[in-house]
């Protein structure tokens, strides 16, 4: 080899070395902030980020203050004063876009009681619930079609209310494949799936128990309830990213002991519109009464 390509392998060499040992740190520090888990992010800043969606009274936003409240509202802030962590209502998601949110790490946490489904499932996970809310089929109320024949919704004659990404929406592809649709965007207000049905422009929407007796007491005779007992009854809990198991565990506890505290029963019941709108969730030591003892 002769000296001047010698020479100039050595630079070559030299020089990546230098590179190397510019990137290599910079992919490991890049690494290591990527690798921050929820409970770590969360424990550094003292702080849970809550994404968060409208849908009263789980949560319900001021039009004026811009101001929230609600059952999950009070939640959050019981369960920071429990953990010692700060709640802030970092950013408005729509129903369908949450678990991105989650697991792209720009929220901790959404706050607004989202329903687990299967199809959730496969994306997020999801924290003890606080309650349970049922959801049932709703009609105009001159309209008997459905009493009880919730197979004549599963027809291309019949068109179904439904929200983007919302628990409607996903009901009617499962349930009613069949069904015709009109679709909300995400962030309409709940009462709109009702509202659509009673004005003609749908045949049948699903919604919880609170939001239908709601409308009902604002517009009287307008909208019936189909179907009993309830289509789903969902639990309320928190959704969070995959996989972060130490931040779900702290939830998990400080939410058991504000379940047996008795905080949980008076959020609701500060809530609550009508007796049996919202269904307990039993604490775990009541759960476990009726195992039978194990004989030694």
């Amino acid at each position: 080899m002769s000296n001047s390509r010698f020479a100039v392998v050595v630079l070559v060499a030299l020089l990546a070395g230098m590179l190397g040992a510019y990137v290599l740190p910079t992919s490991q520090h890049s690494a290591s902030v990527a690798a921050e888990s929820t409970y770590d992010r969360v424990t550094r800043t003292q702080t849970i980020r809550c994404g968060y969606a409208v849908w009263p009274p789980l949560l319900i936003k001021d039009a004026n203050s811009g101001q929230l409240s609600g059952m999950e509202y009070d939640y959050l802030q019981a369960l920071g004063e429990a953990l010692h962590l700060k709640i802030d209502w970092a950013e408005e998601v729509g129903w369908g876009d949450f678990p991105a949110a989650l697991n792209a790490g720009r929220i901790d946490a959404f706050c607004a009681g989202a329903w687990p489904n299967s199809s959730r499932a496969r994306q997020i996970d999801f924290t003890t619930p606080i309650l349970y809310q049922p959801l049932y089929a709703y009609a105009r109320a001159d309209d008997h079609r459905f009493d009880n024949n919730l197979a004549a919704i599963n027809s291309s004659s019949v068109t179904a209310v439904t929200m983007d990404g919302e628990m409607s929406s996903l009901i009617t592809a499962a349930d009613f494949p069949q069904a015709k649709t009109v679709q909300l965007p995400q962030l309409s207000s709940p009462p709109e799936l009702l509202l659509n049905v009673a004005a003609g422009k749908g045949d049948v929407t699903f919604t919880d128990s609170y939001t239908a007796a709601g409308y009902a007491a604002n517009n009287p005779g307008k909208i019936r309830r189909v179907t009993s007992p309830p289509l789903r009854a969902f639990g309320v809990p928190l959704a969070i990213a995959r996989g972060q198991y130490e931040f779900a565990r702290m939830v998990n506890i400080a939410t058991g002991e504000l379940l047996t505290s008795g905080k949980i029963e008076k959020i609701i019941v500060k809530y609550e519109r009508e007796p049996g709108t919202f269904l307990r969730a039993a604490p775990l030591y009541i759960q476990n009464e009726n195992v039978p003892e194990s004989k030694p």
